[in-house]
């Protein structure tokens, strides 16, 4: 197997950590975000999973133009003497972004495979999900003659196995699990995540939802440059997200571009309630 390029770096309890700013992932395995998948021509032909989604372009901002007010009649604050209320209507002026069908193709090389880290604590990363998004403005439930031409490298998906709940409740509380591995390893390589705290505070966010036994291990879901406030999509090329069901043990790592999160997004509102891809990604922040 290849060795992911990350280094490990070794932390000591009397060492201060090093702060490290968070640089977006331009992409995986000298692929590029955007590239479209027509270029890849490692991937098998067909996909491991394919989704789709529509929903209508997204409210990105509102603005309005006061006209003041030259006579007696209805008003509305916002300028010394106020607003027409009926002219200031009229230059309400709304900007959107998004909507139309989004399509998500997952691929998957058969066997590869990479080590995250050293021999002594490197964690196998496996299978290695490539994802493609495809985004149209069409209310039509057709494929456009050229949709090879907007089908677009957008994320990459790395699975990974680390304790079940079940395999933690026989092991003393410092056992160290491949979760907590690739957790030390990605804010060695990208920062700390959005909200974070070291392990021994209490997490309230998991993919299976809450444990039933308070003795039980919590482990969050850890991103890098989320969406705000479940926005559209997140601001930065790429994000990072990492997330562990703890019932199977099976943790993922996901880098995501903008387009990603807009398909997770359209999915969840509209006839996807409760989509997974959409929980993992779009975090509680503000």
């Amino acid at each position: 197997m290849a060795v992911l390029p990350v280094a490990a770096v070794p932390v000591h309890a009397a060492d201060k950590p090093k702060k490290v700013k968070y640089v977006a992932p331009e992409g995986f395995a000298d692929r590029k975000w955007g590239e479209l998948r027509g270029s890849f021509n490692r991937l098998p032909a067909e996909p491991v999973g394919v989704g789709a989604a529509w929903i209508n372009p997204v409210e990105k901002k509102s603005s309005f133009t006061c006209v003041p007010v030259s006579a007696a009649g209805p008003q509305m604050s916002g300028a010394i003497g106020g607003c027409d209320f009926q002219e200031t209507l009229l230059r309400i002026r709304k900007e959107f972004e998004g909507g139309g069908f989004y399509v998500l193709s997952e691929y998957a090389i058969e066997g590869q495979g990479f080590r995250y880290g050293d021999e002594a604590d490197g964690v196998v990363l496996h299978p290695v999900i490539y994802q493609f998004c495809a985004n149209w403005d069409e209310t039509r439930r057709e494929v456009p003659p050229k949709f090879d031409d907007i089908n677009k490298f957008c994320g990459v998906r790395f699975l990974f196995q680390s304790d079940t709940r079940e395999q933690l409740r026989k092991l003393p509380v410092e056992h160290v699990t491949n979760y907590d591995r690739v957790l030390e390893k990605l804010v060695a390589k990208f920062g700390q995540p959005d909200n974070f705290v070291r392990r021994g505070q209490v997490v309230i966010e998991t993919l299976d939802g809450d444990s039933t036994d308070k003795n039980d291990r919590k482990f969050s879901i850890w991103r890098w440059c989320p969406a705000r406030d479940r926005a559209f999509h997140t601001t930065c090329t790429a994000s990072v997200v990492l997330s562990l069901e703890p019932t199977t043990g099976v943790g993922t790592v996901l880098y995501s571009t903008p387009l990603l999160w807009e398909f997770a997004y359209a999915r969840e509102n509209n006839g996807y309630k409760g989509d997974k891809l959409f929980k993992m990604l779009h975090a509680r922040t503000k």
